[in-house]
């Protein structure tokens, strides 16, 4: 399984916001990124970050637990985080080895429905 745009198309990494976006980018018109739907979102991506004072970011919080569900449902996936820069890339291979404990991911439980 090949998960894509596991970071929501930006908006895990706190980079994209609806007022960011140009005119020629798609995510424009995404409903995530609309300003009905953007606040909810964007306190979202603050929960997971109020979460874990782990020094870590949001995207490396989605992807690690990406990495423990697809290993607690004996899924094998290959996630394509899109990032633009080296560190954001340094970022999202870091969070392969991040161990999340099982009090984090029953704190994310309730996140990864909404």
């Amino acid at each position: 399984m090949v998960p894509y745009s596991p970071l929501g198309r930006g908006m895990l990494t706190g980079l994209a916001f609806a007022t960011s976006l140009t005119d020629t980018d798609a995510r424009q018109h995404f409903p995530r990124f609309t300003a009905e739907y953007l606040a909810a979102n964007m306190l979202l991506v603050a929960k997971i970050n109020i979460a874990f004072a782990r020094g870590v970011s949001a995207a490396q919080i989605a992807l690690a637990w990406h990495y423990v569900q697809s290993c607690k449902l004996k899924v094998k996936t290959v996630p394509i985080p899109g990032r633009r820069k080296c560190s954001g890339l340094l970022e999202n291979v870091a969070a392969e080895s991040m161990i999340l404990t099982a009090q984090e991911m029953k704190a994310l439980a309730p996140l990864a429905s909404l």
